[in-house]
């Protein structure tokens, strides 16, 4: 590529590297970026990263779409950027010129194929491409907005430089400010609630001072001696609560003790009480001439277990029960003798007779 210039016949004219000639050269610049983004910051904010993500699909369609309507530039790299507010594409390539009747004959020619007419059709082209995949894609039917005038602009690479630079410090001096605003947030709701605590810290000292106050003031209306003498009232009390604690645990033992031999005799003397009937029983009919009948209905089996089954249910704490059982046994017992004696005098009197 460099033919032409190495035969001229001054030095200074001789190009060794032509990338080397470019880079140096403030009136040509070697390559250009052209950045290609779709939808604002107040679109994408509430996108998730899936979502932001299908723009790559709608970009590599772009590069295709590029290549086709500029096919004099080409394509050195293309970078999608997610980390800011809204997917973007930034593309750096070089714009070639051809058949040069000067110079080289291929020869890097942005301002030749970028011209402010070339750069309206491009534009054009590309937003109509851009949103009909960007429909197709994610499935919409969305519109562009207006192109607005004056948006095309070509800087030269200092102006860029300088640019970037200023974006740069612009950028830094947002995040710091950000970072203040986040610290003094911050600090905001600290303070706060360290207001909020020593309010509630400031309450409880004075609620507890009132009852300090409270209490002393009972403390101070009673002298020294009305305090000895409610001790000493209480102490006596005390002793003579204790005194009668030991009398009624003396009378209760006592008295459990004499509970305890009563129905302990009681038991003994029930269990007897059946045999002793019957031996009453015994000497009554052997002494007596009762009949059968009379018999059965006094003293048969059956009566027997059921007058049994009545002494065997007794409550022995029951003081009624074991009376009327006595009452019964004394009943019976008296008229068994009232009828012994009127058999005897009724006998008497027929011997008599």
């Amino acid at each position: 590529m460099v033919k032409w210039y190495n035969k001229q016949i001054r030095d200074d004219r001789k190009i060794d590297n032509y990338f080397n000639k470019i880079s140096n050269d403030d009136k040509h610049d070697l390559a250009c970026e052209i950045i290609i983004e779709l939808g604002d910051m107040s679109y994408w904010e509430n996108k998730n990263l899936e979502e932001k993500y299908k723009m790559i699909n709608v970009f590599e369609k772009q590069l295709d779409d590029l290549k086709e309507i500029v096919p004099s530039f080409y394509v050195a790299n293309a970078t999608c950027h997610f980390d800011e507010h809204s997917p973007h594409l930034h593309i750096v390539g070089v714009p070639v010129k051809e058949n040069c009747k000067t110079g080289l004959s291929k020869q890097v020619g942005k301002t030749s194929i970028f011209t402010k007419e070339s750069l309206v059709i491009i534009q054009d082209k590309m937003r109509e491409k851009c949103i009909e995949e960007f429909n197709n894609i994610y499935e919409l039917d969305s519109k562009l907005k207006e192109k607005q005038k004056g948006k095309n602009k070509d800087y030269t690479p200092y102006e860029r430089l300088m640019f970037n630079e200023k974006a740069n410090e612009l950028k830094q001096e947002l995040n710091n400010l950000r970072n203040e605003v986040s610290d003094l947030e911050d600090n905001k709701k600290s303070i706060s609630k360290e207001i909020i605590n020593l309010n509630k810290d400031k309450e409880d000292i004075t609620d507890e001072i009132d009852k300090k106050k409270k209490l002393n003031n009972k403390i101070i209306i009673k002298s020294k001696n009305q305090l000895l003498d409610d001790n000493k009232k209480l102490q006596e009390e005390n002793e003579h609560l204790k005194s009668m604690n030991y009398q009624y645990k003396t009378r209760y033992n006592d008295l459990k003790e004499k509970n305890d031999y009563l129905i302990y005799h009681l038991n003994k003397i029930i269990k007897k009480l059946p045999e002793f009937i019957q031996n009453i029983i015994d000497r009554l009919f052997n002494q007596c001439n009762i009949d059968l009948k009379h018999f059965k209905q006094q003293y048969d089996p059956e009566v027997k277990r059921k007058e049994e089954s009545r002494f065997k249910g007794f409550n022995l704490f029951n003081k009624k029960e074991i009376e009327k059982a006595t009452k019964h046994i004394n009943d019976k017992m008296d008229e068994y003798a009232e009828e012994f004696y009127s058999n005897k005098k009724q006998k008497d009197d027929d011997l008599s007779l």
